[in-house]
């Protein structure tokens, strides 16, 4: 993975759960987010073992896929369960050549699927612009052994250094249209930061 020249911020709601994808699988992290989140919301108490196996379970897919950044979403809804909803953000070296990691590039290498009968699979590929920069966003249903709604932004970092990927996913196809809305609210505030954070 390439080095990242300075930091970048995402913001994701009060509710999410944010972790540090190293840490997580290695201290009591993950454990120390559910407790405080139960202290402040008693009413989680009777599902703290759920949360707690869900967020280690998108942790360790987190750590498997060498991201760098996750963060959950496992809100309880009365008579509908546990509403799940991932982001995990990866930084890749790119092409080697530079002109190979320009938007264009990249979204001409991204096969859209129209929707078709019989399938809930489709993929749709766009340029959009954010304020940290210009981006491709793939935003679809990915069918496997669990069927999932997905938004990829990939973004160039600033100066050559790769591509960003902020990759948003949930199991809910029943929600898929408010998922991408909320997705796409959540990639929007990418920003990039110098390495103190400033």
């Amino acid at each position: 993975m390439a080095d990242l020249p300075f930091g970048f911020t995402v913001r994701v709601p009060d509710s999410w759960y944010e972790f540090d994808v190293w840490r997580a699988g290695r201290t009591g992290d993950l454990a120390r987010l559910v407790d405080a989140r139960v202290a402040a919301t008693p009413e989680l108490a009777p599902h703290r073992s759920v949360l707690l196996k869900v967020l280690r379970e998108v942790a360790d897919l987190a750590a498997r896929h060498g991201a760098i950044f996750g963060a959950a979403m496992t809100d309880h809804v009365e008579d509908a369960g546990t509403v799940l909803a991932t982001l995990m953000v990866l930084h890749t070296r790119g092409r080697s050549d530079p002109e190979g990691n320009t938007v264009e590039a990249i979204a001409s290498g991204i096969v859209a699927v129209p929707p078709r009968p019989g399938t809930p699979g489709w993929r749709g590929v766009e340029i959009v612009e954010l304020d940290a920069g210009r981006a491709v966003r793939v935003t679809g249903v990915e069918t496997g052994e669990l069927d999932s709604v997905v938004m990829q932004t990939l973004i160039p970092v600033p100066g050559g250094h790769g591509v960003l990927d902020l990759v948003l996913t949930s199991p809910h196809l029943s929600l898929a249209e408010p998922m991408l809305d909320l997705f796409d609210a959540i990639s929007a505030t990418l920003a990039w930061s110098d390495p103190q954070g400033e």
